[in-house]
């Protein structure tokens, strides 16, 4: 449930994803966040994946609404 703010740089391999990178490299999965191109936006984790490949985070827009 942890909120931050990224830019979203590049299109997911689903449609309608986004995708981010922390500083470290971990890669952000924004769902919905394919329009959202170039935009900074406010995010909220949703999941946490830990693989042999590192660590993969799924975030959700913050549009205000919780839950």
């Amino acid at each position: 449930g942890e909120m931050m703010t990224l830019k979203v740089v590049q299109k997911g391999k689903e449609p309608g994803q986004g995708l981010a990178y922390l500083p470290d490299g971990t890669m952000i999965v924004v769902e919905d966040g394919g329009e959202l191109l170039g935009r900074e936006v406010t995010v909220k984790v949703v999941r946490l994946l830990q693989s042999s490949a590192g660590k993969m985070i799924f975030a959700r827009q913050n549009n205000g609404q919780t839950g």
